[in-house]
C-alpha cells in the first residue's frame, strides 16, 4: 500500500489554522540531512476537546495538555503551542498570549506597551507516549510593529511579530503579512522563519533516531 513505510504521528488539535501550517511544513519542510518530512512521516490529527491550561511557562502548559490528550485518545500523540516572550523576561506573556490577545485586540500593543519591542516567537511540541513525556522548542527572534498588520491572516499575534529575517527579504514584515505576499507565502514562513516548525523537525529528528515506541504502530 503506497505511504505505508510512513510512520503515523498522532496531532492533538481542533485549531484548523495548525491543520493548514501543517499541510506546509509536511510537503515543503525536510529534516537535517535534507530527507523530506513527506517521504517519512505523516500526520493523523485527531480532535480531542481539552481546556487549555493558563500557564506563564509553554513548556508547562503543554505538557499538561498533551498528557490530557493521551489520557483522552489512549495512543502516543503530540500537542503544540506557540506565543511570544518579550524581551527581558524568561517567560511572559508565553501560554497567555492567546488568551490577552483575544481579550485585548487591538488595544494589546498599547496596554503591553510592547510597540517597537524586542520578542521571541517561542513553540513547544509536547509528545506523550504513555510511558513519559518529552518536549522540543523552536524559537525566532523578531520585532513586536506598532500596530496590528495583515488583514486577511487573523492567527492572532501573528499580525503584530515581525520576524528576524537574515535574507532581509520579509524586513518590516509581520507573519501575517508574509504569509499574504504572493512573493513569500505559507511556504517561506514555515520553511525559513517559523518557530514551529523549529519545534516540530526537533521533534521528528528525536522520533526517527528513537525509532518506534511499542506504543508507535506503522500505518496498516
Amino acid at each position: 500500500m503506497p505511504g505505508s513505510h510512513l510512520m503515523n504521528v498522532v496531532y492533538a488539535t481542533s485549531n484548523p489554522y495548525k491543520k493548514q501550517e501543517n499541510a506546509v511544513f509536511v510537503q515543503h519542510c525536510c529534516l537535517s540531512d535534507g530527507m523530506p518530512v513527506r517521504d517519512l512521516f505523516r500526520f493523523e490529527f485527531r480532535e480531542v476537546a481539552i481546556k487549555e491550561v493558563l500557564e506563564v511557562d509553554l513548556e508547562a502548559m503543554v505538557m499538561a495538555e498533551v498528557t490530557k490528550a493521551y489520557s483522552e485518545i489512549k495512543v502516543p500523540c503530540i500537542v503544540e503551542h506557540a506565543g511570544l516572550i518579550f524581551e527581558g523576561h524568561d517567560a511572559y506573556p508565553g501560554g497567555l498570549t492567546k488568551p490577552m490577545w483575544y481579550e485585548l485586540k487591538d488595544r494589546f500593543i498599547a496596554e503591553t506597551q510592547s510597540a517597537g519591542r524586542r520578542a521571541m516567537a517561542r513553540a513547544v511540541v509536547a509528545y506523550c507516549d504513555g510511558k513519559s513525556v518529552r518536549t522540543f522548542v523552536g524559537e525566532t527572534t523578531g520585532t513586536i510593529a506598532d500596530a496590528p498588520h495583515g488583514a486577511t491572516h487573523q492567527f492572532y499575534w501573528d499580525t503584530v511579530f515581525m520576524p528576524d529575517d537574515p535574507s532581509s527579504r520579509t524586513s518590516g514584515k509581520t507573519y501575517a503579512q508574509i504569509v499574504e505576499d504572493p512573493t513569500l507565502g505559507w511556504q517561506y514562513k514555515m520553511t525559513e522563519l517559523s518557530q514551529s516548525t523549529r519545534a516540530m523537525l526537533k521533534f521528528l529528528e528525536y522520533l526517527r533516531q528513537a525509532g518506534h515506541s511499542p506504543l508507535w504502530g506503522r500505518n496498516p
